[in-house]
This record gives structure tokens, sequence and C-alpha cells, in this order.
């Protein structure tokens, strides 16, 4: 008998339970069709749907949230009211209901009786934060953003932790642009919990560049910094200086900081090497040499020793690099400059040479006095003697394939195509090489590939290199295979063309430019010889041949054949009155008609610029 039971009773259950899963599978197809019809635009349906399910199952959390999502979208606010105060009766302690239902409130227009029922949603449990986290979450949806902090505010006074919304209300004050109190967020965390130095870092770097961010947002740092005098704040203000290019400042924040915290030099070499990075010569070597005479044993010195010679040597370079010559589309080194500080620099690498004759760091060293003989002293011999002797050291890997690449370009010089093309090749066919040396042999591979006349073996490898968008030697790729692929079969005159590159390559500038004048004046040799028009006058402007540029340029334009070239002949017309006859003038008419007749040019913004700034230029003399 009593088994006879147990079996009736365990029918039952199978089947009561058979039917409270298919009621349930039902409820959600009904479901999934109402959102169906609500991401078709059919939202009646949706709505007819999700009112019939909610009259018989007003319990169902589910069908009450997407029915109220729904009412929201149809701009029903009466019956978005209606359903969620029924919810309310059910649920009185569901703080996310008043949410709901001060959103209702918000979206009608009802901005006060939306605050008093979210305030009434916190009143529930207001010893709770997760109570005003909900809450002023619903207060950040609706952008009511200033009732939201003094909600996260509250929240932060009843938390035994008073930093618990810091994050929270630092990102909702640099939102309203109120970048003190943003900071002084940041800060009282990093008092806290000093290791999220990252994390703070990188939200106040977030809006430190916005309009008027700056100066309030590196004044709450350095107050905080001299009422607690913590070393992680110093950290911070050093960064953010840094950040900031307020250059002198970080280096003498970093110093103290060094001093207070590592004393080992760490700190400070970071520094360095961001300012070097950066352009900050001066500063960087700065830094470097205070590491070399107060950290003698620190494992970074030999690090600190190159570093200050390298800063020194690129402080020099940039000076020799005349930036009245910046705007030049072509540059040209024709003449040794500063030959003593040059040879100054190479005796600070020699001393790091006799200190760490066969590691990386004197590979290292060996290699920069290679690269100033061969850039800056034009002795290419001695360089020459500098990179054999690394490769054959070959005690590392990255210097012995830069120093291959360095006597590529000498053997180019020397007119030594097959020896070029050797050292490149080893650079291309080693898997261990870095990837911008292997582009760039293969690019100069291709350039000595045209100087050779073959032009197929030059378009193969330039058709690996565009490839890569990312490449840095993409869009020289692109122009250079347009050139071989249109005339390819013009040998006789491609081959003249890229004689005249080769002459340039090997600074015989007098030769190129009589060249590259003939091709272009070969009405013939459509583009062509526009082409090496293009050529010849960025040739004449880097020599310095302004006025022959400018009558060779007002030729090309006024001339009633067809130029595809014409915006960019216009343009270095326009930049040679400007910056090489120094003719305000006539550039901006020139520069102007640009604008006018090439909306679309490549050039555009660039000319945009420039009469903008002869612009200002006339308004000051007013």
């Amino acid at each position: 008998m009593y088994k006879k039971v147990k079996i009736v009773s365990i029918l039952f259950l199978l089947i009561f339970s058979t039917k409270i899963f298919a009621q349930q599978t039902n409820v959600f197809n009904q479901i999934r069709l109402a959102q169906t019809y609500r991401s078709i635009g059919e939202l009646d349906k949706a709505e007819k749907i999700l009112l019939d399910l909610y009259k018989n199952n007003k319990n169902n959390l589910a069908i009450y949230n997407e029915l109220n999502k729904l009412l929201i979208q149809l701009k029903e606010y009466d019956k978005s009211e209606n359903i969620i105060k029924e919810r309310i009766k059910i649920e009185p302690q569901n703080i996310s209901l008043y949410g709901d239902l001060g959103t209702t409130y918000f979206l009608q227009g009802n901005e006060t009786k939306a605050i008093e029922t979210w305030q009434k949603g916190i009143s529930i449990n207001p010893n709770n934060t997760l109570t005003y986290r909900t809450i002023a979450n619903y207060m950040i949806q609706n952008r009511a953003i200033e009732d939201a902090i003094e909600v996260l505010k509250k929240g932060n006074e009843i938390s035994k932790n008073h930093t618990l919304f810091a994050y929270d209300l630092a990102n909702l004050y640099s939102i309203t642009m109120k970048f003190e109190k943003a900071t002084e967020e940041y800060c009282k965390i990093l008092l806290q919990k000093p290791k999220q130095i990252g994390i703070v870092k990188n939200r106040i770097l977030s809006y430190i560049h916005s309009n008027g961010a700056e100066e309030p947002t590196l004044k709450v740092v350095e107050n905080f910094y001299n009422d607690y005098d913590k070393p992680i704040l110093l950290e911070l203000l050093a960064d953010l200086y840094l950040k900031t290019n307020k250059i002198n400042k970080a280096f003498s924040s970093y110093t103290k900081l060094e001093d207070e915290t590592t004393k080992n030099g760490s700190k400070l070499y970071r520094f360095a090497q961001i300012a070097y990075r950066s352009g900050y010569n001066k500063i960087s070597a700065k830094a470097f040499k205070v590491i070399i005479d107060n950290y003698k044993s620190s494992s970074l010195i030999s690090g600190a020793k190159i570093g200050y010679a390298k800063a020194l040597e690129a402080d020099i370079n940039k000076q020799n690099n005349n930036s009245k010559d910046a705007w030049k589309p072509l540059k040209i080194n024709t003449a040794v400059k500063s030959e003593n500080i040059y040879l100054g620099i190479i005796s600070a690498y020699q001393e790091i040479i006799k200190e760490y004759p066969n590691n990386k760091i004197g590979t290292e060293a060996k290699y920069r006095i290679g690269k100033i003989y061969l850039d800056y002293l034009k002795n290419i011999d001695q360089a020459k003697d500098i990179f054999t002797k690394i490769v054959k050291l070959n005690n590392n890997r990255r210097f012995v394939n830069l120093a291959k690449f360095e006597l590529g370009k000498i053997e180019i010089l020397n007119n030594n195509f097959p020896k070029a093309k050797q050292y490149l090749e080893q650079i291309i066919k080693n898997s261990r090489s870095e990837k911008n040396l292997k582009s760039d042999s293969n690019f100069l591979l291709a350039k000595i590939n045209t100087w050779e006349g073959k032009f197929d073996e030059a378009i193969k490898l330039l058709n690996k290199l565009k490839e890569n968008p990312k490449d840095k030697n993409t869009n020289d790729a692109l122009e250079l295979s347009l050139v071989l692929n249109t005339f390819k079969s013009d040998s006789t005159n491609l081959k003249k063309y890229f004689y005249a590159d080769n002459l340039v390559m090997r600074n015989n500038f007098k030769e190129a430019l009589s060249v590259y004048k003939e091709i272009s004046e070969n009405k013939n040799l459509f583009i062509l010889k526009d082409f090496a028009a293009l050529n010849y006058v960025k040739l004449l402007i880097a020599l310095n041949k302004y006025k022959e540029s400018i009558i060779f340029l007002n030729k090309i334009i006024n001339c009633d054949e067809a130029n595809i070239y014409k915006d960019k002949f216009l343009f270095l017309l326009g930049i040679d009155f400007y910056y090489g006859l120094q003719k305000p003038d006539e550039a901006k008419k020139i520069l102007t008609k640009l604008l006018e007749n090439y909306p679309t040019s490549l050039y555009y913004n660039k000319t945009r610029k420039i009469i903008t700034e002869i612009k200002s230029t006339e308004n000051k003399k007013i």
C-alpha cells in the first residue's frame, strides 16, 4: 500500500513540474516575441503581449522589467507609474523600484518628485552603502549629476571607508569640469591606497589636457603634497609635470623623489629616459649626470653613462638641424657643423668603451661614434671601419644588424651596389632582425634594384611593404610602385629618372638637378616628367635656390597642359615664397588659389594653417 502511495505521489509531482515548466517556457517565449516586435519598431504589438502577460504574472520580475522599459520608450509615463507602484506593494523594500519610479517622474518632467522618490529609496536602508550606489546610478543615467554627487558623498560619510565612492565622485566631478574637486578625490585615494598610483595617474591624465584643467589640477596636487609630505603625492606631481611639459619642475620633483625613496637612481633614470625620448635632451643629460655623480654603485650606472652621451649628441644634432629648414620637403646635409663638439662627444663614448669594451653598452657606444662620423663629420672611411669592427665582434645582434644597415648605405655612397645588397639581404634573411630594420632594408634594397634597372625585382619587394598599412615605408613604397608600374615599359627614361635619384643619395646634387630638369622638360613623358619636376623643385629648395625654383614652378603652373600634381606645385610655390623668399603677401595669393581650386588636396590643411599664420602676423602689425 505504501509503495502505491509513493508511486502516485511521484507521478503527481512529475505531472505538476512538467506543467509549471511548460508555463514558464510559454512566458519566456512570449517575452522573446515582444522583444522581437520592439526591435523592429512594432511597439503596439509588443505592448499588447506584455500587458497580457503582466495581468496574469504580476510577480514576474522579468515581465515587469520588459513592460516598464517599453512604457518608458512609448512615453506612457502614467502606466509606468502604476505598474511600478503595484510592484512596490509586492516588494516594499526593493530600492531599485524607487529608482525606476524616480526615473519615470524625471522623464515626465517632474524633477522634484523624482528626487523625493529617490531619497525615499535611500531612506529604506540608509546604513547600507549599496543603497547610495544604486540610487546614484539611477541619477547618473538620467543626467542628474549634481544630485548623484550629493548621494555618493553621503554614502562615503556613512561608510567606514571614506574613499569608497571616491573614484565615482572624481569621475562625476571631471565630467562636470570641476577639476579641482576631481583631483582632490584622487589625492584622497592615494593617501589611503598608495599602490593605486597607476590608476589615479591615468584618470587624472584623462582630463588634465582639457580646457582650463591643467592649472587647478596641478595646484591641488601641489597643495596635497605640501600638506601631507607623502612621497606618493610627489611621484604623482612629478609625473603630471612631465606630462604637461613642465620639464624643469619635473626634473626637480624627480630629483627630490629619488632622495626620498629608492636612492639608487631608478626614479631619476626613468625620468631621464622619458625626457630623452620626448626631445628634452639638455634636461635628460642633466638627469643622467646626477645619477653618474651621486649613485655610483647603482646597477643603472652603465645605462646612465651611455644615456648621458646620447642626450648630449641628440642636443647638438637638434641644434645643427636648423629649424629654419624644417619646412623644406627635402633636407640635405652639405656641411660639417660643430666638429669640435662632436669630437668631444666621441671622447665621451670612447670612455664608455674603455669601461665596457665587449658588452652591449660598449657596442652601442661604438655604433654611436660610427653614426657621428657618417652623418655629421662626413668621414665615410672612419665610419666604415667602426661598423665593420662591430660586425666582426658580433657580440650584440641588434647593433650588428644596425651596423650592417649603415654599411649598406656606405656601399651605396661608394657605388658598390652588390656589396650593399649583401648587407641588406643578411638583415632581411635573419629571422631575429627587428621589424622596422627589416622594412628599411627591404625599401633600400628596392631602391638599389631601381638604380640597377631591375624594376620587376623592385616591384616584388615594394608589394610586400604595401601589404602592411602600418609600416612606416608604406607611403613611399606606394609612390615608388606607381612610378615603376606606370613606366617600366619605357626602361630608358625610367633608368635615367632613377639615376638622378641615386645621384641625390650620393650627394651629387649638380648632376641630379641637370637630369631631373631634362626629364621634366620632355613633354612626351606624361606623369614621369611631373615626378621629375617635383624632385627637381624639391632639390632646388633644399639647395636654397629659391628664385630658380619659383621661375620653374611658375612655368609649370601657367602651362596649359593637364597636370595631376598642380596642387603640389602650387603648395611648393607658396611655401617657397613664404619661407624661402619671405614674401608672405605673394605666398597668401598662391595658397588661397590652392584652397579655392583644390578643396580635396592632401595639402589643404597645411595650406590653411600657413594662411592663418600669415594673417595672424598681419594683424599683429596693425
